[in-house]
């Protein structure tokens, strides 16, 4: 099946004779003719009722129609670039809590008309769907340098743990890694980023939690330590954010009790990516906003940024 054909018999369905859509598309009557009864052979159905010089739809032309625009939309968005009318975004799931919610929010304000389709997964599945060009702009807690894509670094967060309210530490503002030591966990799965640095972190401090469960779903993370089934690490986006619903406890992870600042190893670091540097307006505007909004962050204290 060639596009071109395609291209035919949405303009045919769109000018409604053959002789205008030959004019729009300027070829000759005959070989646009010859483009849908190609096309027609090809998918074993006829798309056209004629009735006098207007061409009508059956009912199977009107299903091909629409799957022919659809395709034919997604290619020029593909060849030429988002136009402004949709965006197709990425989010990993620990910027689904606080900071994509507001971001689509102020967005939705700036550009009503723009249709936003989300995807959601682990940042290293956003890495994956930027690459295969499923999504233009990705939201992802591991904004580290990686070749063939432009990381853009939004704000650090800085990792904090989120105790059920029956939970009582020793130190009540602050928690050490020493003190996990067969603390009952409840972490990411270990193909997360965030778990292979807390699995680095405890090894480095012989430190060995109980590890109680293994999800990747922040929610459902919430609702195990909501239960009283153990603590959980989160970055300290999340945890503010689920403490202000409930009456967990949430408190700083320091590498010691005397430590006034995490050290990098307990920071992540937020960020958009892209594949190239060469993106639509509409998915640079919405970078942009992702900038302005990490700076509110920065003012009023909500995060660690880098900016």
């Amino acid at each position: 099946m060639q596009l071109h054909h395609l291209e035919a018999f949405v303009a045919v369905v769109e000018c409604g004779t053959v002789t205008e859509a030959a004019q729009k598309l300027r070829i000759a009557q005959p070989a646009l003719s010859r483009y849908i009864h190609h096309l027609e052979r090809e998918l074993g159905h006829t798309l056209f009722d004629h009735h006098g010089r207007r061409l009508h739809l059956t009912p199977f032309g009107q299903w091909a129609y629409d799957k022919a625009r659809h395709i034919l939309d997604e290619t020029n968005v593909f060849l030429k670039g988002n136009t402004g009318n949709s965006l197709h975004l990425g989010a990993s799931l620990t910027t689904l809590t606080a900071f994509l919610p507001e971001a689509i929010r102020l967005f939705r304000e700036m550009s009503p008309a723009t249709e936003l389709h989300i995807e959601t997964g682990l940042s290293a599945d956003i890495f994956d769907l930027v690459g295969s060009g499923r999504v233009e702009v990705g939201l992802v807690s591991d904004a580290k340098p990686r070749a063939y894509y432009r990381v853009i670094p939004l704000f650090t967060d800085p990792l904090w743990v989120l105790c059920p309210p029956s939970h009582s530490w020793p130190v009540a503002d602050v928690i050490s890694v020493e003190q996990l030591d067969g603390c009952p966990l409840i972490l990411m799965t270990p193909r997360t980023l965030l778990r292979t640095d807390l699995d680095a972190l405890f090894r480095s401090y012989a430190v060995v939690p109980d590890i109680r469960m293994e999800v990747d779903n922040v929610e459902v993370i919430q609702r195990m330590v909501s239960a009283g089934l153990g603590s959980t690490i989160l970055p300290r986006s999340v945890c503010l954010e689920a403490t202000q619903h409930s009456g967990w406890q949430a408190l700083p992870l320091k590498e010691t009790l005397v430590s006034s600042l995490p050290s990098s190893q307990l920071m992540r670091t937020f960020g958009a990516i892209t594949l190239h540097a060469d993106i639509s307006p509409v998915a640079a505007t919405w970078i942009e906003l992702c900038v302005q909004l990490a700076r509110h962050f920065q003012d009023n204290d909500i995060y660690v940024p880098t900016l």
